[in-house]
């Protein structure tokens, strides 16, 4: 039997649901279980209720596939449509794997991708976010503006 250990945890069960789809988009199995609440608790404070496990060797590949998930606005996509990664916080390298891979290889998208993690390398950013910093422009674009030239999808908040 696999060891597994926990990665994240959720206040709802359609968070820890979203987080497991994007793990398993990054090609990792994983589970979504109903932690244990405390008994002896006096005061009830808000605590996560799901947590997300994966095996023992793929933990730190799950914990970056949902690095930034709940504060992120776009997301990089497989060609089918699936969420891969949190767009502000990709490297230079996850940048470069999605367009060799994930990525319409012929596309505008795998190119604007690839340029972008060129910039990233230029900048010595350690992600996407760090490199717009207070600029707000990136040759003339916003991030949001690269999240779409890249192929992202806008997460819709209520």
């Amino acid at each position: 039997m696999t060891d597994t250990t926990p990665i994240a945890g959720f206040r709802t069960w359609g968070d820890a649901i979203a987080a497991a789809e994007l793990v398993r988009a990054n090609g990792i199995k994983c589970a979504v279980v109903e932690l244990p609440t405390p008994i002896n608790a006096v005061v009830p404070t808000p605590s996560d209720d799901y947590g997300l496990v994966v095996a023992a060797e793929d933990a730190v590949h799950g914990r970056e596939a949902i690095d930034g998930f709940l504060e992120a606005a776009w997301f990089l996509r497989t060609r089918d449509g699936r969420r891969t990664h949190a767009f502000e916080t990709a490297t230079a390298e996850r940048l470069r794997r999605h367009a060799e891979t994930e990525a319409d290889p012929d596309g505008w998208a795998a190119r604007d991708c690839g340029h972008l993690a060129d910039l990233v390398d230029e900048a010595r950013a350690p992600q996407v976010s760090a490199l717009f910093g207070h600029e707000g422009l990136i040759e003339g674009r916003s991030l949001a503006e690269w999240a779409r030239a890249c192929g992202c999808e806008a997460v819709e908040r209520p």
